[in-house]
């Protein structure tokens, strides 16, 4: 199971908090991050906090308690600001990456990041001997409180990325005065991703991808997920969603206890909603809505897997009347069509920085406020309820 940790007080006081506590941790996702962007983009690491460190107007005009939580963060585990923001800010950092990029000036960044001594995996970071089938994509699975067992809504995924980047997953418990409590499955250092909150929100993501992804500076998707998991209410949630331009592309599902589900497909051009069909709605890799399609960047069919996995989402949600919290797990650990399947297994012959696969499985009951963590490949390990 993934370590626990949890924060209260005042913004930089909950960061100093978290930095302390897994210090180690972060500097495993600064080892994960450092790699990838000098793979992908030929960036060392000073390079990419320099990058990062752009987004720190946007960050005091939009969420300055987080920017403060941050700093915390970064002087409990003993790093840099920019380094916390970059590993904040590293979906934007990637943004208009193509997938199985190799940059050619990748082994130069490399060795930058060695004398430096950054934190680095054991792995040599050699090219992969086959062609990544996708870069890290998750399937998502909800229901209103009509078309489940318990009555209540629920929201599930799996969170498909590199699989060493698992060693950096914790759950992260926020105690805020005049905020609602929050329980979070994210990465360490950074404030937030797959959760839910006291107020009975909970939110999801996906990837997408648009042309106009990485053209400037825009609200960091996980700077956004730990905003929505600050709302007390849908309504608010669903306005935090348009509270900056993103520099990125991503679907956030977002669900309530009173029953409110939407896939909210955000990208540089604006943010359209998906809204469920008989109480039902899943989501992948590739935007649903006709207004975001028009901008989105063109899916190889070879290399993606998304339209198989949201297609067989669908079946599923569709194959039981009522939906019960085991429905959910099945769905997450589900290998039809292996390996062009949801529940994914990692390809060894890649190497790490490509070899992604379902890293975790989460499902939340939002009327229980129970979050429900399969640690691993979801097929290979249990459901371990959280509350």
């Amino acid at each position: 199971m993934f370590p626990e940790i949890t924060i209260t007080g005042s913004p930089y006081d909950r960061g100093r908090q978290y930095g302390a506590a897994v210090p180690h941790m972060i500097a495993h996702s600064i080892a994960s991050y450092s790699r990838l962007f000098a793979y992908r983009r030929g960036m060392d690491w000073a390079a990419s906090q320099a990058a990062a460190l752009e987004y720190l107007p946007l960050l005091h005009a939009v969420a300055p308690d987080l920017l403060e939580e941050m700093r915390g963060i970064a002087v409990g585990a003993g790093r840099e600001l920019g380094e916390i923001v970059a590993l904040n800010v590293r979906t934007e950092l990637m943004a208009g990456i193509g997938n199985g990029v190799i940059h050619p000036d990748w082994p130069a960044a490399d060795a930058r990041n060695r004398a430096a001594g950054v934190p680095r995996h054991l792995d040599d970071a050699a090219p992969s001997s086959a062609t990544p089938l996708d870069d890290g994509e998750c399937t998502t699975a909800a229901a209103q409180p009509g078309a489940t067992a318990t009555g209540t809504s629920i929201l599930a995924q799996t969170w498909d990325w590199q699989g060493d980047q698992r060693g950096a997953c914790l759950l992260l418990r926020i105690h805020t005065p005049d905020e609602p409590s929050i329980l979070t499955m994210t990465e360490a250092g950074m404030l937030a991703k797959i959760g839910l909150n006291s107020a009975g929100l909970a939110v999801g993501l996906n990837l997408l991808r648009s042309h106009a992804d990485g053209q400037g500076v825009g609200m960091p998707v996980h700077v956004l997920l730990r905003k929505i998991l600050q709302a007390t209410s849908f309504a608010q949630a669903r306005a935090f969603t348009a509270l900056a331009p993103a520099a990125g592309s991503s679907c956030i599902t977002v669900a309530s206890a009173e029953g409110d589900l939407v896939s909210f497909e955000i990208t540089p051009a604006g943010v359209a909603e998906v809204l469920p069909e008989a109480g039902r709605l899943a989501h992948a890799n590739h935007c649903l809505d006709a207004g975001a399609l028009v901008g989105e960047c063109e899916i190889d069919p070879a290399l993606s897997t998304t339209r198989e996995r949201l297609g067989r989402a669908w079946n599923l949600l569709r194959a039981t009347p009522r939906l019960a919290i085991s429905d959910f797990q099945a769905i997450l650990r589900d290998h039809d069509g292996d390996p062009r399947c949801i529940c994914r297994h990692p390809d060894l012959r890649l190497a790490p920085v490509d070899r992604a696969e379902s890293v975790c499985g989460i499902v939340m009951d939002l009327g229980a406020r129970t979050m429900y963590v399969a640690a691993g490949i979801p097929c290979q390990v249990p459901f371990t309820p959280v509350q």
